[in-house]
């Protein structure tokens, strides 16, 4: 990790949404930084907050959606005000995500080209005459072997896997700081799956690129990320180098989801589950993890733990850990 300032700061990060007459806390003081050509993976069961922390983050959430920070920093510039004319010239070029569903990424009524050679135009120094080849080039990089038909196609004409390709080779012509990736491999098959995080990862690290890659796969975020922060209801539990948090968890949380993917991996016959739901309302105070640990304290149910170090660049938000 770079010994300068961090690309991305996110200080406090709170989101809400109204239903009915109340809000739902969804990202509850969510706090990290990403240094420049890091992958800081963000994991968690479904519902812990992922998703919403990024979607705050580039403000993509619906209109009911409530997003505060004390700050969110990118470049040293901070963002919370910018007026969202502004934004919108940030997103996209400098800051981009690639969704679960790619689909979503893509216009049903455009071809493959007509939002290639959109995304190279946006970049203020693109050649307009050029894109067509531009646009073939990127897409024989991403493993595209006809990228002539690709680009005449129209997106539901490609499977889904070619979908996530397209969309990651109109991010490398965007040639971002910043990308957001949300679960990008869930609903691909396993070898799709090998080459989309290989293709990621490479053209990461050619881009320079910062990466949040948000995923519950411990197995792939062991193989792409640098560091790794733990999420469990809208809070951030642990945080640290990936090979710390995933060989020597020293929250309960990030245990039994280790626990849990070993299980599964060595095909146990009895398969280790964790207790409980993550779903439900968050007590009011103490810990949220407090129902479901299996080494919970009196104190647990009362006392909201603060992160504390636990090792080099680790920090870990228990009471297990503290004076």
């Amino acid at each position: 990790m770079s010994a300068s300032s961090p690309l991305l700061e996110v200080m406090n990060l709170r989101t809400s949404f109204a239903v009915g007459d109340r809000r739902v806390k969804a990202v509850r003081g969510v706090s990290f930084a990403i240094a420049d050509e890091e992958v800081l993976g963000l994991i968690g069961e479904s519902g812990s907050g992922k998703t919403v922390t990024g979607m705050s983050l580039l403000r993509l959430l619906p209109e009911h959606a409530a997003v505060e920070a004390d700050a969110i920093r990118f470049r040293g510039k901070e963002l919370s005000g910018l007026g969202d004319d502004d934004f919108r010239a940030l997103r996209g070029v400098q800051l981009a995500m690639i969704f679960q569903d790619p689909v979503g990424s893509f216009n049903p009524a455009k071809t493959i080209g007509w939002h290639l050679q959109h995304a190279i135009e946006r970049r203020s120094e693109a050649d307009a005459k050029s894109w067509r080849s531009e646009a073939e080039s990127l897409l024989l990089d991403v493993g595209i072997r006809a990228p002539e038909r690709v680009l005449s196609s129209y997106p539901h004409q490609l499977s889904g896997g070619m979908l996530q390709r397209a969309l990651i080779a109109m991010i490398i012509a965007l040639r971002p700081a910043l990308i957001i990736a949300d679960e990008p491999t869930t609903n691909l098959d396993n070898l799709v799956e090998r080459q989309i995080l290989d293709l990621i990862r490479l053209h990461q690290r050619r881009l320079k690129a910062s990466v949040l890659f948000v995923t519950h796969d411990l197995a792939i975020a062991e193989d792409i990320c640098d560091r790794i922060a733990v999420m469990y209801a809208g809070e951030i539990v642990e945080i640290g180098p990936a090979e710390d948090v995933l060989r020597r968890p020293k929250h309960p949380y990030a245990a039994c989801l280790l626990q849990t993917s070993l299980s599964l991996e060595q095909r146990d016959e009895f398969l280790f589950e964790l207790a409980g739901e993550p779903g439900g309302r968050i007590p009011e105070e103490g810990c949220a993890f407090a129902g479901r640990c299996p080494k919970t304290m009196p104190q647990c149910r009362t006392i909201h733990p603060e992160m504390r170090a636990v090792g080099p660049g680790h920090q870990a938000r228990c009471l297990l850990h503290g004076d």
